[in-house]
């Protein structure tokens, strides 16, 4: 045990000696989280700095692995850059509250992670991985630890006032406080032990990682692609359009394959080669979907912010794809090469991020000259439920919320498609939104491409099924130019109407 404790604290002394500026950037970004809590939030400008704290971290932490890399040109400079970095946070004091939890800060925490990845510059997949994995691992075991640490903090507090009647209404500081000090400074402290490269083992000898791969993982992704397959089979002999939420699943899918195709190498019994040798072409039709869905998606919408990450994604996996169709070019570090090349572009360079994109995007589809506020007051449609509705027929008039509701039924619309949940959340009715519209029109007699008529709102306003019918109190169209369709921006639901046995 005491050999274990000292060998714990010499890595302590270690990481300290190693990484002086990370050291104290963690024990001064905690004491200043205490201090932005004493002070009652006044100060503001701290917010920025302390959220964009992990990413700060990381590019110091970086820098200190690229000076420290034996025969590294520019040795002194890159010196100099570390110690700076220390001040790298000044910027973010004046940062808006408002531009801080937007997706630029995810995008920086992916990016910043990527590049710390490449900064190694292992063209071996194997180290490539090898490295993932240790950081991983010191990330998810200082993660743990502190956890476990702040539990057992706020647990001990806890017991002291319940015991002794003391400290009665000092649970909110204590718990804040505790926080910044445990996960500001205790994790970093930790990660820095623990992702040190006398860490850097063979993962393969890892029974639990060997179980979970082979027997979990796998097996798991092996259903997703049966899945994705007989999906893609449906959309094909139905000639339709894939989900909006389907995007997400693909990406999801390609990510594991190609993350867990990597971490085979790793392993002593490797069942799945024969699925991971193929994994470019396995993936394919999955990634032919997602070009699908986000095309179509674009041209009746334009561009959103969420859709121009949406594309990045789209191009960062197609590259991934394609590098990998080549034992040349199938290299971890590219594909990482290319996903901060390809966010960090829609992110950070002005002219061409996501938000200026879709306001690129969607002023071309809604101005038209002569228009002073700048859109086509004919590209907008509302229409408002004010007619009488026939309730012969039903026994029964619930009430139907546009949001979750835990106490009645809702409807909400989002990914491109509408779905109604009942009151214990089960789903009564979903369907992507171009075709629930589509079958409205053809109900109500009109063609897509004409004008919608007053007489056929009535129609339009009430979704038939099976035995009921959804009423909704409007929905909200818009189209991209003159001479296009209506598609739906929005709609809010009013009641559901239940037959009667």
């Amino acid at each position: 045990m005491k050999k274990k404790i000292k060998a714990l604290v010499n890595r302590l002394l270690s990481a300290v000696r190693q990484h002086p500026v990370e050291v104290v950037m963690s024990v001064v970004f905690s004491l200043v989280g205490c201090i932005h809590y004493e002070s009652g939030y006044e100060y503001s400008f701290l917010v920025g700095p302390l959220v964009y704290f992990p990413v700060l971290f990381l590019v110091t932490y970086t820098l200190n692995g690229l000076m420290r890399q034996k025969g590294t040109k520019g040795a002194v400079g890159l010196r100099v850059l570390y110690y700076l970095s220390a001040f790298f946070f000044i910027p973010f004091l004046w940062m808006d509250d408002k531009a801080i939890w937007t997706p630029t800060y995810l995008v920086s925490l992916v990016v910043v992670q990527l590049v710390y990845l490449i900064s190694g510059w292992k063209r071996d997949n194997d180290d490539f991985v090898r490295v993932a994995l240790r950081y991983l691992k010191a990330v998810l075991s200082a993660g743990l630890l502190a956890g476990i640490a702040y539990l057992l903090a706020i647990s001990v507090n806890a017991s002291v006032r319940y015991i002794f009647e003391i400290w009665e209404d000092s649970y909110r500081w204590f718990y804040t406080e505790a926080a910044y000090l445990i996960f500001i400074c205790g994790m970093s402290l930790l990660f820095l032990m623990f992702n040190q490269e006398k860490e850097e083992g063979d993962e393969g000898s890892n029974r639990l990682f060997e179980v979970l791969l082979n027997y979990v993982l796998s097996p798991v992704l092996l259903i997703y692609a049966v899945i994705l397959y007989l999906y893609f089979i449906k959309v094909a002999v139905l000639w339709s359009l894939p989900k909006g939420a389907v995007a997400y699943i693909v990406v999801s899918f390609i990510s594991a394959t190609f993350v867990l195709k990597g971490c085979q190498v790793f392993l002593s019994k490797r069942y799945y080669d024969w699925f991971y040798k193929q994994a470019s072409w396995v993936v394919l039709p999955a990634l032919a979907m997602y070009w699908i869905g986000t095309y179509y998606r674009i041209n009746q919408y334009g561009f959103t912010e969420p859709r121009v990450y949406l594309v990045a994604v789209g191009g960062i996996l197609t590259g991934l794809v394609v590098l990998f169709l080549t034992k040349r070019w199938g290299r971890y570090l590219y594909a990482a090469c290319l996903a901060v090349v390809l966010l960090s572009a829609v992110t950070y360079i002005p002219g061409i991020t996501a938000k200026d994109i879709e306001r690129i995007s969607q002023e071309g589809r809604e101005n038209e000259p002569g228009n002073a506020k700048g859109y086509d007051r004919n590209s907008y449609m509302q229409i408002d439920n004010k007619y009488p509705l026939d309730l012969s027929g039903y026994r029964t008039l619930l009430p139907v919320t546009g949001y979750k509701n835990d106490d009645c039924m809702y409807a909400v619309n989002s990914n491109d498609t509408l779905r109604l949940f009942g009151k214990n959340d089960e789903v009564l009715y979903t369907k992507d939104i171009p075709s629930f519209w589509e079958g409205q029109l053809k109900n109500a007699g009109v063609n897509p491409s004409d004008t919608i008529p007053e007489s056929a709102y009535p129609d339009l306003l009430v979704l038939d099924m099976d035995s009921a019918k959804l009423v909704f109190q409007s929905i909200h169209l818009y189209r991209p130019s003159a001479d296009s369709a209506y598609t739906v921006s929005y709609m809010i639901p009013s009641f559901y109407l239940e037959k009667k046995k």
